[in-house]
């Protein structure tokens, strides 16, 4: 049987002039977000492999009128050009940079209450409800889900930018950035496979 170590031959080790924060693989919090990415990424999936498995079940497609091609491409366009501004913003912030992560930040939030703007105007121009059959049901889903994480995700730039702009800003906010800068990537970038099927769809089919 071992001795017991007196608390005498205890090492310490003070951690107290550690950060309480840190940027990319390095933060609990960046895991979290990628986690929550599968998490939707998987509901996506779902959604977007139901599409396909409709289209197979129809004579004629879509079986509702076509969804119109002009306002669901440019709010497709505004989202894809905000990626730009929320990556320099995320560099940005990583750098510790209040002056141009609050610059970049503004530029990210008008980008995209644009881009929210017309995610309105495409659900409102949609020729078709939700119940009129699975294809439309797969349609409004996707598009309300998608819709739905892009309102969480403009509140967020707008409490992030807030903070960056009233304060007080702490160091550790700005990973909070940078994090939201990864999100916001996801979130744009899983909207482009079913942004081509629905608007190739309505275009030429």
């Amino acid at each position: 049987m071992s001795a017991i170590a007196s608390p005498e031959a205890r090492t310490e080790i003070d951690v107290s002039a550690l950060p309480m924060y840190a940027f990319g693989a390095r933060s609990p919090m960046f895991w979290g977000t990628a986690l929550l990415c599968c998490i939707e990424g998987t509901a996506l999936a779902l959604l977007f492999t139901s599409y396909f498995y409709l289209r197979e079940n129809f004579f004629t497609w879509p079986p509702s009128a076509r969804i119109p091609v002009i306002g669901g491409s440019i709010s497709t366009v505004v989202l894809v050009s905000s990626l730009l501004p929320m990556w320099l913003t995320g560099k940005a912030a990583k750098a510790l940079d209040a002056q141009r992560t609050r610059r970049w930040q503004t530029i990210a939030t008008v980008v995209g209450v644009l881009g929210l703007a017309l995610c309105a105007w495409e659900i409102h121009a949609l020729p078709f409800q939700w119940t009129e059959n699975a294809y439309a049901s797969v349609v409004w889903t996707s598009i309300g889900f998608h819709t739905l994480d892009f309102v969480a995700e403009m509140g967020e730039m707008f409490v992030l930018s807030a903070i960056l702009w009233r304060g007080p800003l702490e160091d550790k906010h700005f990973e909070d950035v940078q994090i939201n800068a990864f999100f916001w990537a996801f979130i744009v970038l899983a909207w482009l496979p079913f942004a081509g099927v629905f608007y190739i769809d309505g275009a030429i089919r």
